[in-house]
């Protein structure tokens, strides 16, 4: 049950105001924020609670560190607290992601602009690589090697088309198959989660109903499934968003740079998206229409899993069958971040500046790996490197 304490409605909300404008880092750095300012100063939430609520986000779909904040908002006013805190939270980084749009769009043109985002590209890809490897290193089992590799398997040859099946798809299938290897009294009932990928991918890539109500449905189906880390957004929603039309390979890219440059979860490449796709429909009004649209869709299983289901959550995610669907599901994670990574390095080296490219590639990518430089930097960078180029060339 939420714990009730009289915490006025303006300081709440401004400190998870501030926390999202200062949420720079990744998700690590979010949560470490809200624990110094909200277990350790304030002492709004004690340390067992709020470690409690960390493995549940942990191990439920969508950015663990939005989901802390909708958490502890929850824990202090109950389900407007959650609303109110988790909005907050997401509010900056999504304004600032909508500015960054809007400035990419103006920055078409110029030739400086392109250049600069021909060097970020190959920086982003690493960054992906690096954390595909970061994933994989946590798997240490044989079949959880073998799960991985099937499934980037998978996205690749569904990237070539040979394969009809999308990501989400191929990873709950990867649960599926984890469930039915255990014995049959510990999979017993197993038949009754079958409908479930069918049902979370049918239609995922159909916008025939409209624009507004296509993006929703593909980011709210895509919110369903990001287990691991916001990255994972990036297999997930990929080859949708380039077989709808919504945007190139490489605009793409440039969407997960902004995300990973603005304060919030890298997930909020989910406002970009949608707001390219709404603008190029319609202009600015469908762009913030879009980008709202995508945004509210991604972050909705987020917010329902917190305020309306924690208690039953908390027992399910203790349930044997249900803890080995989701260790077949992140034992598959790498494997579809690592196929993404492929298509994505492909299209950030093929054009533009390859005797810049290629070596910012590696150098980032052994930067990544080796943690000598987080992503933020990088980036910056990378996009002085760019700027710098286009002033002397």
């Amino acid at each position: 049950m939420p714990e009730k304490q009289n915490v006025p409605w303006p300081q709440f909300a401004g400190l998870f105001l501030r926390i999202g404008v200062l949420g720079f880092g990744g998700p690590q750095a979010h949560i470490a924020m809200l624990r110094n300012e909200i277990v350790e100063i304030r002492q709004w939430v004690d340390p067992e609670r709020f470690e409690e609520g960390l493995g549940l986000c942990e191990a439920l779909p969508g950015p663990a560190s939005s989901q802390m904040a909708i958490y502890l908002g929850w824990l202090r006013h109950g389900w407007i607290g959650g609303l109110v805190s988790g909005t907050c939270f997401l509010l900056p980084g999504m304004l600032i992601v909508l500015l960054l749009s809007e400035l990419w769009r103006n920055g078409q043109a110029l030739p400086s602009f392109t250049t600069a985002l021909q060097t970020i590209q190959p920086v982003v890809a690493a960054i992906i690589w690096a954390f595909a490897w970061k994933l994989i290193r946590r798997r240490t089992e044989r079949w959880q090697i073998l799960t991985a590799a099937l499934v980037m398997l998978g996205v690749l040859l569904n990237t070539l088309g040979d394969l009809p099946l999308p990501a989400g798809l191929l990873l709950l299938l990867a649960g599926l198959a984890r469930l039915f290897s255990a014995p049959l009294d510990q999979s017993k009932g197993a038949a009754l989660l079958l409908p479930l990928p069918l049902g979370l991918t049918a239609g995922a890539g159909s916008a025939g109903t409209g624009l507004m109500t296509g993006l929703f449905s593909v980011f709210f189906k895509t919110g369903l499934l990001v287990f691991g880390g916001g990255l994972v957004i990036i297999p997930l929603l990929q080859q949708q968003v380039v077989e709808l039309g919504w945007l190139s390979p490489g605009e793409f890219l440039d969407g997960v740079a902004i995300g990973q440059i603005s304060p919030g979860p890298v997930v909020l490449t989910s406002t970009f998206v949608g707001y390219q796709a709404g603008w190029d429909a319609g202009g600015f009004a469908a762009g913030l229409a879009g980008a709202a649209a995508a945004t509210i869709g991604i972050f909705l299983p987020s917010f329902g899993f917190i305020l309306l289901a924690t208690p039953l959550l908390q027992r399910l995610r203790r349930q044997p069958r249900v803890r080995m669907v989701l260790e077949g599901l992140l034992a598959g994670v790498p494997g579809a971040v690592a196929g993404a990574a492929v298509s994505i390095s492909a299209t950030a080296l093929q054009v533009g500046l390859p005797w810049i490219q290629l070596p910012l590639f590696v150098v980032s990518l052994w930067l990544s790996v080796s943690g000598r430089m987080k992503p933020l930097p990088l980036i910056a960078i990378a996009l002085m490197i760019g700027v710098l180029i286009e002033a002397l060339v």
